[in-house]
């Protein structure tokens, strides 16, 4: 979290809401829900990188001041176990079910290469589970006990749902999401938003007569979050189901749904998924589309309209570029940045452009998952920049940036960062603006370390090679 209209202002990642005397909720990107009994602890999810694990740990451990006894996840998917080495060193046993403990294995190769082509990069596999839910049945923290149970099929086809029934509240993973557009699967796999059995998981949760339902993302769920969410899977599954019946392809579903999509769906915030993405989900279980998932049919959210002239040179196209940003016409921002590497294709400073106008860009998409569609392609461009030329600093800090502010937003180690921007300032070839941009990412990943005195002195040296960049100022107020 941020203060508004700031995105460089020093961050708070992990707030620590208490939902009974027995029971918190950490939120941040992932929920994690605490249970404390007498004995101590069990956490309900692990979070998505080591960084955040080790804020939810250090959070938790001075709130309650008591052993971290289990770590349970609800599902195999990445942002709900990859902390889960953190909690095991802490002395916690961790546990999952069956299938969760064989998804962690077989589905890890393709859902880690489609969650780094969203700008996650994730590191070792999660560890396994020391018990299996199926065996573990109860669990006693002392004066509290965790019911762990199979739920039914809903986001991923592996889900526990872990009820305390003295506090009365339920911990249901990503069976429910509230406070922007669920995510209706991982898009790289077979599950998700199919037919009634997600309608069929919410009747379950609802039959536990929680007083709260901890949701996998956003607030904590009582009756209207589960009417909404309920409202949404059956608006998706019956209207792309009577647009296929009708005879129209993919394409025209997307088109003809999107340009008469609902208001009270419009309204909802977008984090992770989307309209499109839910689309895609239930028209992939309508037809066998191939192959697993169905990110490979989602129409690009990279918008793009080429220039109706060539410039004569990069610093011409440069400035097509910034003329057509200024305007706010990032199509053609995007496509005058790509004419320059079709061009210039030896040219690594036109390979920057496009990377640099890619991430400029993302910055106004709202999904994290639509934003990787812009980070993919800059990703491949600084790479073939870096193939021309391995010492070209503006490429350099290409890299050295998207680690540091992905680190920066996602509660991370930003030491991938660090090296990146050395090599940036190594090369003499450097603007004075492109100097202060390291300074400034220098200063980035500092914070995001919650080194807010060496974050602030890069920070003065990037104004100091040029007090008129913003950023900088911003990070200063």
């Amino acid at each position: 979290m941020r203060p508004a209209g700031n995105p460089f202002a020093p961050r708070t990642y992990g707030s620590l809401e208490q939902l009974t005397p027995r029971v918190g909720l950490w939120r941040n990107i992932v929920n994690s829900t605490v249970f404390v009994g007498d004995k101590g602890l069990a956490v309900v999810d692990t979070q998505v990188n080591h960084g955040l694990a080790k804020r939810l740990l250090k959070a938790i451990s001075a709130a309650y001041g008591k052993p971290i006894l289990y770590a349970i996840n609800t599902h195999y998917h990445w942002d709900h176990t990859n902390g889960n080495a953190v909690f095991k060193a802490a002395g916690a046993t961790l546990v999952a079910n069956r299938d969760t403990a064989d998804f962690m294995v077989r589905k890890a190769p393709r859902q880690k290469g489609f969650l780094a082509s969203r700008g996650f990069e994730l590191g070792p596999d999660p560890l396994q589970p020391d018990i299996l839910a199926e065996e573990a049945g109860v669990l006693d923290l002392g004066g509290l006990t965790l019911h762990l149970s199979r739920g039914h099929i809903a986001e991923s086809d592996d889900p526990t749902l872990v009820w305390c029934p003295e506090e009365r509240v339920l911990a249901a993973g990503d069976t429910v999401m509230t406070g922007s557009f669920p995510i209706f699967g991982q898009p790289s796999q077979t599950e998700g938003l199919e037919d009634d059995r997600w309608l069929k998981a919410l009747d379950e949760v609802r039959s536990f007569q929680a007083a709260h339902v901890t949701p996998g993302h956003g607030p904590v769920a009582h009756g209207p979050e589960l009417d909404q969410l309920e409202r949404i899977c059956r608006y998706f599954l019956t209207e792309v189901k009577r647009h296929r019946d009708a005879g129209r392809d993919l394409t025209a579903t997307i088109q003809v749904m999107e340009d008469e999509m609902p208001a009270w769906i419009t309204r909802i915030p977008e984090v992770w998924g989307t309209p499109r993405y839910a689309i895609l989900r239930v028209w992939a279980g309508l037809e066998d589309l191939g192959q697993p998932g169905w990110q490979h049919r989602k129409p690009s959210a990279i918008p793009h309209r080429p220039p109706t002239q060539a410039a004569s040179d990069l610093a011409a196209w440069r400035e097509q570029v910034a003329q057509a940003l200024e305007g706010g016409d990032e199509a053609l921002a995007v496509g005058a940045a790509q004419a320059a590497t079709d061009a210039l294709p030896q040219d690594p400073g036109a390979w920057t452009l496009y990377a640099q106008t890619l991430v400029t860009v993302s910055r106004n998409i709202a999904s994290v998952l639509e934003k990787g569609d812009c980070f993919d392609a800059a990703k491949k461009a600084v790479a073939k920049a870096l193939d021309l030329d391995a010492n070209f600093g503006p490429a350099c800090l290409q890299i050295g940036q998207f680690h540091a502010m992905m680190a920066f937003r996602n509660g991370d180690d930003p030491a991938p960062a660090f090296p990146w921007l050395e090599r940036a300032v190594a090369d003499a070839r450097l603007t004075r603006r492109e100097q202060a941009e390291v300074a400034f990412y220098r200063g980035i990943a500092l914070r995001a370390r919650d080194d807010e005195a060496g974050a602030r002195a890069a920070f003065g040296q990037a104004l100091g090679a040029d007090p008129s960049f913003m950023p900088a100022r911003l990070a200063t107020m």
